[in-house]
Parts: C-alpha cells; sequence; structure tokens
C-alpha cells in the first residue's frame, strides 16, 4: 500500500505457526525449542539487529524491540480495561514480559483500546480505537488519551453540527480532536519523552473515517469470491524514513537512520533518544524536531465482502503481516466470532513473539469488529435503552 505499509513476506512468514506450538511436528519441536534456549546466538543475534545505534544504548543494556529507549512508568498504573460493547465487537489485550537474569517478569501494559457504543446516542455510530504507549510513562499518556479523546472528539462534533451541516465534517473533528488532546496532554504532565500511538475509527452506518499516529494499524478483512480472505489497510505505519515523514523531520533540523536489511527500525533521533515512528500524542521533546500528533485521515465505505475490522498494536503488526491476520481469520476452525477472532490473532502474536525473541513480548491489544456490525439485535437493545431512559431520569 506504499510507504508504511504491510510489510513484506517472506516465505517462512506465509506460513503462520501454531500458537500451541504442534509438539507433534518437526515445525512446533523447532519453535518451541527457539523459545525453551533463553540467551542462544538466535536470540543473542535477533536482539543486536533491533538495536537502531548500539553505541547510544546504555552499557550493559539488553537491546530490545522498543517504540523509544527510555524507562517505563511506575509499576503501580492498572490499565483501564477495553470492553466490548455490543454483540459484534471483540475486546483483548495482553500485557508483555521483559528479560531478567534468570528468566522474565511481566512488564506495565502500556496499550489501551477504544471501543464504544453507541455513540453519542446513535445506533448507527461507534468509535474504536487502539493507543500504544511508550517511553517512561507511556501508559499514562495512553490512559489520558482514552479518558479525554471521546469527550473532546464529540464536543467537536456537535459544536461543527451547531455551526451548520455544511461544516459538519467527522474528518476534520477526528484531526482538531487527536491536536487538542496532545495540547491537553502537555499542561496535565511531562511528556517530552513518553507518547502514544493512536488510530482510532468513526463509523458512522457504512462509512469510516480513520485517524492514525504512528504505527498501530486497522485493517479490513475481506472474503473474496473464492472463500479466501484478503486484507485492505486503511493506515499506512507512520515510520520516520518514509519519504513525506522524512522531508518534514529534515526542514526541523531532526536526523532520520534508515531501516536496516536486518529488521532494525527506522528511527528520528533527539537528544541520543530514537523513536520509531515520526507521529504520535505525547513524545514533545521530539515535536521539536518535527515528531507531530496531526493524524493522517483516511475514509473508507464498507461494501458486502467486507468480513471484520481488525484494529491493533504493533504487538500484532511487529511479526504478522496484514495479509497474515486475515488468512488466520480464513484458517479459523471454531466458530469466527468477534471473541474467537480476537483471541486467535493475540495468541499468534505472543506465539510469534516467544519463537522470534523467547523473554520479551510486546504489549499485544486487538479490537475487532464483525461485518455487517449493525444486527436486529443491537437495534432493538438501542431502543430499550432509549424507552428506560425517561424511566430512569425521573427516578433519579
Amino acid at each position: 500500500m506504499g510507504c508504511g505499509g504491510s510489510k513484506p513476506e517472506t516465505e517462512e512468514q506465509r506460513q503462520p505457526s501454531s500458537p500451541t506450538g504442534n509438539p507433534g511436528t518437526a515445525a512446533g519441536d523447532a519453535a518451541d525449542a527457539a523459545f525453551n534456549v533463553t540467551g542462544t546466538e538466535k536470540n543473542k543475534t535477533f536482539r543486536e539487529r533491533r538495536l537502531s545505534i548500539s553505541q547510544q544504548q546504555e552499557t550493559g543494556a539488553r537491546p530490545r524491540r522498543l517504540s523509544i529507549y527510555g524507562k517505563t512508568g511506575d509499576d503501580n498504573t492498572v490499565p483501564s480495561e477495553v470492553r466490548s460493547p455490543c454483540s459484534t465487537c471483540g475486546c483483548r489485550t495482553m500485557g508483555g514480559f521483559e528479560p531478567v537474569p534468570g528468566g522474565s517478569v511481566a512488564k506495565i501494559n502500556q496499550d489501551r483500546g477504544l471501543a464504544l457504543w453507541p455513540w453519542r446516542g446513535t445506533v448507527d455510530e461507534a468509535v474504536f480505537g487502539v493507543y500504544d504507549g511508550h517511553g517512561r510513562a507511556g501508559e499514562k499518556v495512553s490512559e489520558f488519551v482514552i479518558q479525554n479523546f471521546p469527550t473532546t472528539l464529540m464536543d467537536l462534533l456537535s459544536k461543527m453540527e451547531k455551526d451548520g451541516s455544511d461544516k459538519s465534517d467527522p474528518g476534520s473533528a477526528l484531526s482538531e480532536a487527536y491536536i487538542e488532546v496532545d495540547t491537553a496532554l502537555a499542561h496535565h504532565m511531562d511528556a517530552s519523552v513518553s507518547g502514544t500511538t493512536a488510530v482510532t475509527c468513526l463509523v458512522k452506518k457504512s462509512h469510516m473515517w480513520i485517524a492514525n499516529s504512528g504505527d498501530s494499524r486497522a485493517i479490513i478483512v475481506r472474503k473474496r469470491p473464492d472463500g479466501s480472505f484478503m486484507a485492505v489497510d486503511l493506515t499506512l505505519d507512520h515510520k520516520p524514513d518514509c519519504p513525506s515523514e522524512m522531508k518534514r523531520i529534515l526542514q526541523m533540523g531532526g536526523h532520520v537512520t534508515p531501516a536496516g536489511a536486518n529488521g532494525s527500525p527506522s528511527r528520528v533521533w533527539h537528544n541520543l533518544r530514537g523513536l520509531a515512528m515520526a507521529r504520535s500524542i505525547g513524545d514533545h521533546a521530539a515535536a521539536t524536531v518535527g515528531v507531530i500528533a496531526e493524524p493522517e485521515i483516511t475514509e473508507y465505505d464498507l461494501v458486502d465482502d467486507d468480513y471484520a475490522l481488525v484494529v491493533a498494536s504493533d504487538g500484532v503488526w511487529e511479526l504478522l503481516t496484514s495479509q497474515q491476520v486475515a488468512e488466520l481469520i480464513g484458517s479459523m476452525k471454531e466458530e469466527r466470532t468477534p471473541e474467537n477472532i480476537t483471541d486467535v490473532i493475540v495468541d499468534q502474536s505472543s506465539y510469534m513473539w516467544k519463537v522470534e525473541e523467547g523473554d520479551y513480548r510486546d504489549d499485544i491489544t486487538v479490537v475487532v469488529v464483525k461485518l455487517p456490525w449493525i444486527t436486529d439485535e443491537m437495534e432493538k437493545q438501542h431502543a430499550a435503552m432509549e424507552n428506560d431512559a425517561p424511566a430512569d431520569a425521573a427516578a433519579s
């Protein structure tokens, strides 16, 4: 799809391994061996090639796949739980883990998810999104966004509609909401070296507006006439070496290192910190060298062959391509409920982290919407909610 889209598939990537490892097969045995032998040359080499510039890493620190190099936030942060608001939506988040001498420990989950229905009291509107925090207090940034973004967006949409229907533009409202939340974040906390990706889908009937900053991703999984599944990327990953992004960064005096053939990501550098994305909410120190919160806005009309909307953090996309996720859904033996689809994507992603890195796994968050997304059951549920509202108000 162009710069920053799905990564090219290798022959090995086209055959996703089973999350269970298939212990009875040679492939399963090889994968399990790669996971169980912690500290092998394979894992050591893998981590080394993920470093942007090794001499800028702390001496003795083990390189890992991180959006930004730096400490995590406070250990007592409890993430908000993302829950499915309707029968056609499935949500799941899984915290990562990181290596320590002798094994690994759970790390703070800096991911957050959003699933809101009914939106603005309307049965045919909803908001779905994923926000992947990074840096010293990334979990606080992503939490701030999910707590403040929905109200900000709602207020902007209401204002536009009040000013006149000709000025009502959901795409502009999404863009302005990102910028307003980023400004509010700067007054709320020090987000100089902490930030979050932000991918948000505003759905109204069969039309979607998608706002994206960073390298979380939204895709449509479409069913082909022959019954197979294909992926349609709705967003582009904002990598620093994407020509349009790099042009802005260089004009602002930033320095970009390109992605390496060995898998190391492109990074924009500021004060010896390498950020693996060109847009984010937060990261205010990197804003001085061209990292912006303003999202890229795209629109999409749902069609009859569209099977599901998948929104996920790079805990999925780091090791699975968009097409692999589509094929994974197509290969499911169990019933394709939104919850089951979500579980399959999360479990396969987790398994791939085991195979590739052993004792490190990024946070993984997935929101799945089965299409068509509005059902008769949901319309009846919403009607019942509206009928109950006046009685509840009178009782209070």
